[in-house]
C-alpha cells in the first residue's frame, strides 16, 4: 500500500504544476492522442485506479508505479482485470507504450512498442476536446 500511495504522489508531481493530473500522450503509430488520468479526478467513482483511454478521465483502469529514479509506470488493464499494457512515462515526459495479447491458454501473442511524448493538462477539462 505505501508503495502505491508513493507511486500516486509521484505521478501527481510528475504531471502536475498546479494540481493537474492528467497527461496527454502522442504515440508514435497511433491516430489518438492517448490520456493518462490520475485517480481520483476521473469520470468514474472507484477513485482508486488511474485511467487510460483517448479522452481525459474516460478509459481503462490502470495501477500507478514509481519507479526510484523517477519514472512512472501505467500497468493498463482491461474489463476482466488482465493486464494489456504499459506505459512508462519519464521524468521528462517521454513515454514508452508496450502491449499485447494473452490467448485463453495464457500465452502472450502481438507484443508491441513505441515511443512517445506526453503534456500536462492544467485540469481534467482543460484537455477535453471543445
Amino acid at each position: 500500500m505505501t508503495k502505491i500511495l508513493l507511486a500516486f504522489l509521484t505521478f501527481n508531481v510528475l504531471a502536475t504544476d498546479a494540481s493537474a493530473d492528467v497527461l496527454k500522450c502522442k504515440i508514435d503509430g497511433l491516430s489518438d492522442n492517448i490520456f493518462i488520468t490520475s485517480a481520483p479526478d476521473t469520470n468514474q467513482n472507484d477513485g482508486q485506479y488511474a485511467r487510460i483511454g483517448v479522452s481525459p478521465g474516460i478509459g481503462n483502469k490502470a495501477f500507478v508505479v514509481a519507479d526510484r529514479m523517477g519514472a512512472v509506470a501505467f500497468v493498463e488493464l482491461n474489463t476482466d482485470g488482465t493486464p494489456v499494457g504499459l506505459l512508462t512515462v519519464q521524468k521528462d515526459l517521454r513515454v514508452i507504450n508496450s502491449r499485447h495479447s494473452i490467448d485463453p491458454f495464457g500465452m502472450v501473442m502481438a507484443p508491441s512498442q513505441s515511443a512517445g511524448v506526453c503534456s500536462r493538462c492544467e485540469s481534467l477539462k482543460a484537455c477535453s476536446p471543445r
